[in-house]
Parts: C-alpha cells; structure tokens; sequence
C-alpha cells in the first residue's frame, strides 16, 4: 500500500467580482496595513484599483508595490521586506501573476526576520514560523501559486532558486475571472500551459498519489475543452473561470507531487535565455513526452493522461495528443529568438545544476545525467522562431 501525505489547501474564495470581499478577508486575518505587491502592469489595466478600491472602502490602509515585472529578484523580495516593515504591515497581498504571489508569498514569509532571501535559498535554513499573513489573487491562469508551498526567485545573475516549505502557504486565495479577461490570447495560451504541465507532471510523477491523479486528471480534463475556447474568445467569463479552476487544480497536484521533466527543462531554459516560462514548459514537455512514454515506469499514468486530455488510453498516445493540443491552443513547436545559440551542452549543464536535478529525478522512470544529455539535444534542436 502506498502512503503519502496531502498538503494543505488556503481557504479559497471563488467567483465574478469576488475581489470585493478582499477588505472582509483582509479583517478576519488581524487588518491593515497592508503591503500589495503586483505586477507592474496591472496599475496601467485599471486592476490595481479594483482592489485598492475595496480596500478604501473597508477602511484598510495599504502600499502599494508595483514593481514586479519579469522573473522577481532576490534583491526585490529584500527591498520588499523592508518596505514591509516600514510601514509596520501586517498582511501582504499578492496580485498578479505567479512572479507577483511568488514574491507575495516569500515577502510575507521572511519580513519579520530580517534576514536576506538567498538565506534562505534551496532549504539552506529553515524558513521562520513568525510570517505575516498573506492572500493570494491571481490574474492568470496558470501558475497555482496560490495553493502551492513553493516560491521561485532569481538571484541578480538570473539563475532560478527554489524556496520551499508550509510556511509559505497563503493564508487566502481569491479567484476572481473577471481579473483574467484582459489576459491576450497568447498570454492566456502561455500560461494556460504551464496549468497543464502541472496537472500531466503531478499526476504522472514518481511521487504522485491518489491527490495527485484527482487533481490532475481532473485539471486536464477540464483544461482541454476549455483552454482553446478561452485563447478563441477571452470575453468568456464562464469559460474563463473554469480554466481558473483548473489551473487552482493543477496547483494541488503539482503543490502534492511536484513536477518532473517539462520544468527541469523550462528552468533550464529560462536561466539561460529570455523566455516565457509557459512556452518554455510546453515545448519541454513536447520533446520530452516521446522519450518519457517508451519506458515501461508510469505507462498506466501517461495512459491516463492521454485519455483525460481526449486521447486514447495508452501511453504511447499521449506525445501526439500534447503535440495537437500545443498547435491548437497556438503554440508553435519552435524557440524563440532569444534562445537562438544556445547548445546542447550549455542546456544540459543547466538541467544538471542544483537547482534543477531533483525535478528529473521525480520522473516515473529512472534518469541519468546522460539521459538528461540526450533531452537536451532535443531542446537545442528545436527550430528558432
């Protein structure tokens, strides 16, 4: 029999302008101020004001940072957490996408303890248990940052570093579609992608369990009718509050198993070149999929992703599948122009770095540092667009 453990889930507020009741939320966890970190560009869509809007209206004092726009930095999530305590919050909203509740999450986790974030980095020291309490708003559908333990922040020189554990948990999450419909088709594509390789790499992974395969299968079922409607027609509100859902989902799974090849190339990737993380994650997944399901390890698992995502039933049926729904949703099987010069060997020694080994490792079936050689040529082989 297997044993395993499940996480825990934040308590999640679901539906059309349910960014309302974030002033409510923000009260029943102890009140203002209140330190929103967001995405940049969100000020300039009118979103912010939604929120700081209700935020007036209840009567909470509030910053607001929004300075986060690319990959998050290291030297960010420090000057964050002494903005943090400058003006003496107690409650840190992320809003955004998953750069912005990444770097929400670990503001929130680590402002009281004064130390920098790379003291932290990669389960160097435990993170603290004193953290302010936080609430995670997604404006995109893709990352489930909002329901994960994990936070991903790059050190000045661009190399991702992992930051794990309970302690980063939100305390709340908010998913309100109507901050997605102004998400454009290839934005919704990209990310909604990065929603599926969560939910294919948690629910075929070597450490997945019955939460795992729930959360992911159900995540790609619902994923793949309703992500190509969602890129067709973003005005939506229903279609694009079931991607919302699902991406949540995919979140659970990947936040109960983790993930596997699709990410240790995409970290790769994205250490290496300018490239957004869903694309680099759906292309990953795409040259690594054929590989992946020739092994006997997990052939039920792909079998089942195959049929969730309206294959047949059978491993082998799944890299096609991948494939089609990539080309469907407007994904080009190609890198992009960032990417250009990059070899096979400067790929795979990013594969194989700290920071990224382990997640190959949680592939179903066993994989050597020259089979990660091999993957990598498949990436460096892709054509540039």
């Amino acid at each position: 029999m297997q044993t395993f453990n499940m996480g825990k889930t934040p308590p999640v507020t679901f539906g059309a302008g349910r960014i309302k009741k974030v002033a409510d939320l923000v009260a029943g966890l102890g009140g203002g101020p209140v330190l929103v970190v967001c995405d940049a560009a969100l000020v300039e869509f009118g979103v912010v004001d939604k929120l700081t809007a209700g935020l007036d209206a209840g009567g909470i004092d509030y910053v607001v940072a929004a300075e986060v726009a690319g990959e998050p930095k290291e030297t960010l999530v420090d000057d964050l957490c002494a903005r943090a305590r400058d003006a003496g919050a107690r409650c840190v909203i992320g809003l955004g996408g998953g750069a912005a509740m990444d770097t929400a999450k670990l503001v929130a986790t680590i402002a009281k303890a004064d130390k920098p974030a790379r003291y932290y980095a990669l389960a160097a020291k435990p993170l603290p248990g004193d953290r302010l309490p936080s609430i995670a708003i997604p404006t995109t559908a893709g990352t489930g940052s909002e329901v994960t333990r994990t936070s991903i922040v790059s050190t000045p020189e661009g190399v991702k570093n992992w930051y794990w554990g309970e302690e980063l948990a939100f305390a709340q999450a908010v998913l309100d579609p109507e901050l997605t419909l102004s998400l454009p088709p290839f934005l919704t594509a990209w990310t909604g992608i990065d929603a599926v390789a969560h939910a294919l790499e948690g629910a075929t992974a070597k450490s997945t369990s019955p939460a795992g395969v729930l959360y992911g299968l159900e995540a790609l079922r619902i994923l793949s009718k309703d992500l190509p409607r969602a890129v067709a027609d973003g005005s939506d509100i229903e279609v694009r509050g079931r991607v919302l859902w699902a991406s949540m989902l995919a979140g659970l799974a990947l936040h109960n198993c983790n993930t596997h090849m699709g990410h240790n190339i995409s970290h790769a990737l994205g250490s290496l070149a300018p490239i957004h993380h869903g694309r680099a994650t759906g292309l990953a997944l795409e040259v690594s999929l054929p590989w992946l399901v020739q092994r006997a390890e997990g052939a039920d698992l792909y079998a089942a992703a195959s049929l969730a995502m309206g294959g047949a039933e059978e491993a082998a049926a799944l890299p096609g599948v991948f494939a089609a729904f990539m080309r469907e949703i407007g994904i080009a099987r190609a890198l992009p122009e960032s990417c250009k010069g990059l070899s096979a060997a400067e790929i795979a020694e990013a594969m194989k770095s700290e920071a990224n080994f382990s997640m190959s490792q949680n592939a179903a079936c066993p994989i050597s540092r020259e089979d990660l050689d091999e993957m990598a040529g498949f990436v460096a082989a892709l054509p540039i667009e």
